[in-house]
């Protein structure tokens, strides 16, 4: 009869885990979505898009909200140690770390109207669009990484976050040339910088996921500072 007791609490325990980890997948899918729709619609023109990016990240919200309070409860009803609650921890770390990709989506796609009329600037909209593609790449990754626990494909999307900065700070640098160049072009140079930078923050969350995922598996907490490779 004990057995049978202790047998129920661990399968109802691994229950409550899927259902944290169901809707972290489900969040990171819809933070993906939400950067690559801002970024079509934003070099569209696509109005439309850009406000159905805008109102599907209260999905994002309350998937972060449902992780929160069955978090909560887990850690409350079954008092987990060492393993388990390391998962309870980093689940609720990541999916804040999820919800701000997707506010960052949501930023992008609220500048659609105002650039619609700006002089488009080509090269801009390529490094981009190469940048945004990066990041959900590297965010697909993580999540791959955080649901086969590999610590070592976690911490290579982690390495990638440098090239993320590179290419950001590349076009900050041609931006910058072409506001001195031509006054004409710095309303939209000014908006196009900061979504570079909303894509670049986006990067630095997914590096967090994956400092998590590590922290899942080995118990470790990264050094910001070093990487693998420096």
């Amino acid at each position: 009869m004990v057995m049978d007791e202790q047998s129920h609490i661990v399968d109802s325990f691994d229950q409550e885990l899927k259902k944290i980890e169901q809707a972290m997948l489900e969040m990171a899918g819809l933070a993906g979505d939400q950067l690559t729709q801002a970024i079509r619609a934003l070099f569209s023109g696509d109005l439309e898009e850009a406000k159905s990016v805008i109102a599907s990240d209260k999905e994002i919200d309350a998937l972060e909200a449902r992780i929160d309070d069955v978090s909560v409860r887990v850690i409350a009803l079954r008092q987990p140690m060492a393993q388990d609650l390391r998962s309870i921890v980093a689940a609720m770390k990541i999916a804040n770390d999820l919800e701000r990709i997707g506010d960052y989506g949501k930023s992008i796609a609220r500048r659609t109207e105002i650039l619609v009329d700006e002089r488009p600037i080509k090269s801009a909209e390529k490094a981009i669009k190469r940048i945004g593609k990066l990041v959900v790449a590297m965010l697909t990754d993580v999540m791959d990484a955080y649901v086969a626990r590999d610590v070592g494909k976690a911490l290579e999307v982690r390495v990638r976050d440098e090239e993320v900065d590179e290419m950001h700070d590349a076009l900050l640098r041609e931006l910058l040339t072409y506001m001195m160049e031509d006054p004409r072009n710095i309303t939209a140079s000014m908006h196009l910088l900061f979504m570079a930078k909303m894509l670049e923050r986006a990067g630095d969350h997914v590096t967090n996921v994956a400092e998590q995922v590590n922290y899942l598996i080995t118990g470790e907490i990264l050094d910001d500072d070093v990487r693998p490779g420096n």
